[in-house]
């Protein structure tokens, strides 16, 4: 029988076609100075990749007060602001922006024509707190809820042929509970740069991508630091960099691994003009050209939270093991029992309300927020039938399971927003 092609075979061999996304990005343009407002994404999202297989090798408006003025901590170094010291709610409601930034140093393939143009354009989706809806809802355009900021801010990488709203459901959660959340559309990978491209496999311009994340943190320091980039002046006053966290899911779990512990990005990785204060690999793998080398960080990096279905049979779960394995500072591995590989972080099946909760509670215990422990953590993680955790120095490589097609996408149906 034939083997099944990998994901990376996918990336290594270039010129395969990919297969169409399941449904349709709806964007909603909004005039004004302030960047076009991208809607709920209608229908459902896939994520196309073929199954890979083992790793190989090792390695604006606003609604209250402006934040005091303060000095002497880290954060209020970088943003000048100092955190309210107002009891914020429960839960926070969501506000939504987008604005387009171009970096002008990198270039844009076009994999249809095989031409390529320079600058890496990209718009990017902004999720923060306001208080002017409950959560869950999201508006458009919403006033930012200064007065509890400045917060702590997650730069998100998503996956392949498919995009920030995808995961409309899991950043909504983060924002609920007080992040703010900044997620670029990747200029070749996402739903619609495919289907601009008329299906064309993009997925090599993959390792570009830890570039476009790069880039995307600067934007996000210069407009806490009073340079904001375009369409985001709102930032400041609104963002902490300080507390950056780096979070990505499938590829784009590949794309933040890449930045922080192969060798290959080191000049990338030392031009960030922060480093993240925790991390989320949520489904990833190491990438395996000749030139791929990871391992862990001087003085064992920046804590770190794998996330991996046992039952995906789209990534491999030793490729998880071995990403965790490798690392030598504060980890986790959530394990989940039974999920496909996209579910879990669109919202679909027990184990997404799980992953919410534990990457929230993550984070909050990495920026400092007293309500979370590792004890709570570790409690939230070990549920029946659905979830174990563990923080131990390495995690079994787990087998891979029966391969099970389209296993890479959302089960049709599955809410992505």
């Amino acid at each position: 029988m034939e083997a099944q092609a990998t994901r990376r075979d996918r990336v290594l061999v270039p010129g395969r076609s990919s297969t169409r996304a399941l449904g349709a990005l709806v964007l909603l343009v909004a005039a004004g100075a302030l960047a076009a407002c991208t809607a709920a994404a209608g229908g459902t999202h896939s994520d196309t990749r073929t199954p890979r297989g083992r790793a190989v090798g090792h390695a604006g408006g606003r609604d209250g007060a402006s934040p005091v003025a303060g000095a002497g901590s880290r954060s209020t170094r970088l943003t000048g602001k100092a955190r309210s010291s107002h009891k914020a709610p429960a839960a926070f409601g969501v506000g939504l922006w987008t604005a387009t930034w171009t970096e002008p140093q990198g270039s844009t393939e076009n994999f249809y024509e095989g031409a390529s143009e320079p600058g890496r354009q990209m718009q990017v989706e902004i999720l923060y707190p306001t208080l002017s809806v409950k959560a869950p809802a999201v508006k458009p355009w919403a006033p930012p809820a200064y007065r509890f900021g400045p917060y702590p801010v997650i730069v998100f990488a998503h996956g392949f042929d498919v995009d920030p709203n995808t995961y409309r459901v899991l950043l909504v959660s983060w924002v609920e509970a007080g992040y703010v959340v900044v997620a670029p559309f990747f200029p070749d990978t996402s739903l619609a740069a495919i289907q601009a491209q008329h299906g064309a496999d993009t997925e090599s311009d993959m390792f570009n991508q830890p570039g476009d994340v790069t880039f995307v943190v600067s934007q996000v320091v210069g407009a806490a630091r009073g340079s904001p980039p375009p369409h985001a002046a709102y930032l400041a006053g609104l963002v902490d960099p300080a507390r950056l966290v780096l979070a990505g899911q499938s590829d784009g779990a590949d794309t933040v691994a890449a930045l922080l512990y192969d060798h290959e990005y080191a000049r990338t990785r030392a031009s960030m003009p922060v480093q993240p204060i925790a991390v989320a690999l949520l489904s990833g793998a190491e990438w395996t050209r000749t030139e791929d080398v990871y391992s862990a960080p001087n003085r064992g990096g920046s804590p770190v939270l794998v996330v991996q279905s046992l039952t995906d049979s789209c990534n491999d779960p030793s490729d998880s093991s071995l990403l965790y394995n490798m690392l030598a500072g504060p980890k986790w591995f959530l394990a989940l029992e039974d999920a496909p590989h996209l579910g879990p972080y669109v919202g679909d099946g027990a184990a997404a309300a799980t992953v919410e909760r534990v990457t929230a509670g993550f984070f909050d215990l990495e920026v400092g927020r007293a309500k979370v422990t590792p004890a709570i953590l570790g409690h939230d993680g070990d549920q029946p039938g659905v979830s174990t955790i563990s923080s131990a120095t390495s995690v079994p490589l787990y087998p891979a399971p029966p391969y099970v097609p389209g296993a890479c996408a959302a089960r049709a149906g599955a809410p992505t927003d």
